[in-house]
């Protein structure tokens, strides 16, 4: 059920968070308010589950609403506004050790609208160039000194300027992905951001080698570690320099040590690391074929439960940034077809014995068939215990197809039918069988679980 009335909801969410006082930070990603309290013991976590519109909750550090997409921004950005808790000042909370995958997670997560709005304008540019290359051999159409056969039928039919605008959206954001990324380590990490991005920069640089280091070495993880070093060699630069010249003196011999360190020990390191982690990731996408397809794909809806899915996006991301593709990505959205598929069954199971489920699996199953898989597992499958079984074994399945078909991704994305333009080499229908293939099976096999189990009889 979405929310209707945000101001009532984010009231109440107040009262049951032991006032507007405990609230320490309010963020979203694409389905979750997360929550930071500080005191979280005078939190009504059970009180919270019933809230209307709130599908889960998710403790894990801070507090996750799971609402579904689009509710989640304007219910953060109430909440913010009735307690005021994005001006609080977080250094009382620095000291805290996180989880590893949970740094990743808040590294990577803000990073993501830019790789889905590029994600899709390059995968829709695709499709527009796949046509154009179809139509211009139809219609025997030459290449000029300047623009090839397809550009000629693309300018011809007033398609050149939105392609090519589609094209720049594209590699503004992916040629310059570890500058995405150094930005937002320095910001999770409590450097100056600026620098962090400029951590980025360094690794982009052709000039990189006459010290006998490729541009891009080491990837985003070289990124991060950057990030690390700078943190530490800042704190110690500041330590042992005067405040009358600390503004100059701070950030030039931060940079410059960071900078040497980086350049001549983690981008080489890092440039290891990453490659025994991409190829031993290929290899054994390679060698365990559809069956690794299906145990990780059965596993990803798990992960996604537990939001440690975030902490992949740096596999992700790696394999675009040093393959151009992102196989693994494939295989993880196949959880999506297999959590639709089984609330689909939990519907035709419930539609005439049991409204409160039904209507439930009617309002998350069109949203998570579109874009996001969260709506249909805390809302559907996830309370009927069976479904998310049934619907992970149907994820399995898919994502065995996806490896058959050597389906992957060229950029990141949503999940459900918004990935289809994400799809690399065009393979559209591959993916679509791929898709339907899990959501069938894990339908059928909620539809037959839950018969026996009379699941939804009143």
């Amino acid at each position: 059920m979405a929310i209707k009335d945000y101001q009532s909801v984010s009231k109440e969410i107040i009262q049951l968070s032991g006032g507007k006082e405990n609230f320490s930070k309010i963020e979203n990603c694409a389905t979750r308010v997360r929550i930071t309290y500080h005191h979280i013991e005078k939190v009504n976590i059970d009180k919270l589950k019933e809230i209307e519109g709130v599908l889960s909750v998710v403790v894990q550090g801070a507090v996750q609403l799971v609402v579904g997409p689009g509710v989640c921004n304007k219910l953060c950005e109430e909440l913010k506004r009735k307690t005021g808790a994005e001006l609080v000042v977080e250094a009382e909370t620095e000291q805290k050790k996180d989880n590893p995958l949970k740094v990743i997670s808040d590294i990577f997560v803000p990073i993501l609208p830019a790789l889905i709005a590029a994600g899709i304008v390059q995968g829709i540019k695709n499709i527009l160039t796949t046509i154009a290359s179809s139509q211009a051999i139809q219609a025997n159409i030459v290449a000029t000194e300047s623009l090839t056969a397809a550009e000629v039928w693309l300018h011809q039919s007033h398609l050149l300027g939105l392609v090519n605008i589609f094209g720049i959206l594209y590699n503004s954001v992916f040629n310059f992905l570890a500058v995405y990324v150094g930005y937002s380590a320095a910001k999770r990490l409590k450097v100056n951001p600026a620098l962090g991005a400029m951590v980025g920069f360094i690794t982009l640089q052709p000039t990189l080698s006459a010290f006998h280091v490729t541009a891009g070495k080491g990837g985003l993880f070289g990124v991060i570690a950057g990030v690390i070093v700078l943190k530490y060699v800042e704190k110690y630069v500041r330590k042992f320099t005067p405040d009358a010249i600390a503004v100059i003196c701070v950030p030039t011999f931060s940079m410059f040590i960071t900078a040497t360190v980086l350049i001549l020990a983690l981008m080489p390191a890092c440039g290891v690391l990453s490659d025994v982690i991409i190829n031993g990731l290929l290899f054994i996408l390679d060698k365990t074929g559809v069956f690794g397809g299906f145990i990780l794909a059965a596993l990803f809806p798990t992960l996604i439960s537990t939001g440690l899915h975030h902490g992949l996006a740096a596999i992700h991301m790696e394999m675009l940034n040093t393959i151009g593709k992102a196989p693994l990505n494939a295989v993880q959205v196949m959880s999506n077809a297999g959590m639709v598929g089984a609330a689909v069954g939990i519907w035709l199971l419930t539609r005439k014995k049991n409204e409160k489920i039904a209507k439930a699996a009617e309002g998350a199953i069109p949203t998570s068939f579109l874009c996001v898989g969260e709506p249909v597992i805390y809302g559907v499958c996830l309370p009927s215990g069976f479904g998310f079984i049934t619907g992970s074994i149907g994820a399995g399945v898919g994502g065995a197809c996806i490896i058959l078909f050597d389906v992957a991704f060229n950029a990141m994305g949503m999940a459900g039918m918004s990935a289809l333009p994400l799809v690399a080499d065009g393979k559209y229908l591959y993916y679509l069988i791929s898709y339907f293939a899990g959501a069938t099976v894990a339908c059928i096999l909620t539809y037959i679980v839950g018969k026996k189990k009379r699941y939804g009889e009143e």
